[in-house]
Order: structure tokens, then sequence, then C-alpha cells
């Protein structure tokens, strides 16, 4: 059976040859998967939309670099779960400015009202303002490997490949990903069951 040629990648090799117009299609054709990977990596994050920008930007540079090896998605999301990444380490180097402090100076944790607590069900809406916070707290390789399995349907070699480790490695990090939101989430599930 003979492979599937990637449309991206060949856009790519026509971007290469000084098609403007082809590097349009690849932002028209992949905006929405990389700003969707932002959010799910970074959460509600205000940077999100200039992370995306930087990511095309970036890809534009390289286009005298492009090799076609594989999907042109797999080479796009490697750039924004890098520069995802950065983000990340970023805000956690920096202090936290405006977070509420106990009289003892311990931080204390935010409510959301919008999200059930574990004492009571929480309906389909609550539900996923659960998992995205659940998400949110897993370790950010964790958390990449399970956005790119779940939500972008990547086969554990593409996951692998983009975060830069072996479709062996890439599985292992999938299971503890899924166990720890398991985790996460019991309370609310047994919540839902009592």
């Amino acid at each position: 059976m003979p492979e599937e040629k990637d449309p991206g990648a060949e856009w790519m090799l026509a971007v290469q040859q000084g098609d403007r117009s082809a590097f349009n299609s690849i932002v028209e054709t992949y905006q929405a998967p990389v700003f969707g990977l932002l959010r799910r990596l970074l959460g509600s994050a205000a940077v999100i939309e200039d992370l995306a920008q930087e990511t095309f930007i970036r890809l534009w540079r390289s286009r005298d670099r492009y090799q076609p090896r594989g999907h042109l998605s797999t080479f796009l999301f490697r750039i924004a779960y890098n520069l995802a990444l950065n983000n990340i380490r970023d805000r956690k180097r920096k202090p936290a400015g405006s977070l509420p402090v106990s009289p003892d100076g311990e931080l204390m944790p935010i409510e959301d009202s919008a999200v059930a607590t574990p004492f009571e069900a929480p309906d389909q809406a609550s539900w996923a303002a659960l998992v995205e916070r659940a998400l949110q707290q897993l370790p950010e390789n964790q958390r990449a490997a399970l956005v790119f399995q779940h939500y972008d349907d990547f086969e554990l070699a593409e996951i692998g490949e983009v975060l830069g480790i072996s479709p062996k490695a890439a599985k292992s990090l999938c299971h503890r990903a899924r166990e720890n939101m398991r985790q996460l989430l019991a309370p609310y599930r047994e919540a839902e069951n009592d």
C-alpha cells in the first residue's frame, strides 16, 4: 500500500521554491491545531497567540533547512511544544506576584467556583473543566504526550519524534499520564457514584 502524501510537506517544498501562497495554506490548515495544542499545554495563558505566531515565524525561518522526513504537523508541533516548554519554564522562574498568601506566608489555593468539589458530583460542563485542570497539573512531558495521543491522534512514533524520545518511552509516558489523570480525577468520580 503506497504511503499517503502529506500536503503540509508538499506545501513546505513549494515554499522552498518561493511559493508564498503555499505558506498561507500551511498557516490556514495548521493554525487551529497549533492553537489547540498550545492551549492544552499552557491552559488559558495569555501568551498563546504570541507563541502560535512565533511557531509559524520559526517554521518560515527554517524553510530552507526543512527536509520532508515525516508529516509537517510533527515538525510544526515540535516547534510549538518547545516554545510552550520554554514558556512554562520561564513562568516557573518568575515569582508568583499576586497569589493569595496566608498570614503565615504560605500560598493559599485558588478556588474555581465553576468546578465541582470532590464532595459534589460534577455535571458535564464541570467535567470538562476538571479534566482541563487535571491536565494542567501533569508534568509538562506527560501533558504533551497525552495531548498528542488523545487530542491530536498521534501514533507513538510521532509522539516520540515531537518529544525527542523513543516510541517505547512515549508509550510509557502516555501510560503514566493516564494513571496520573485517573488519580487526579478519582475523588470526583467517587462523588459522582455516591
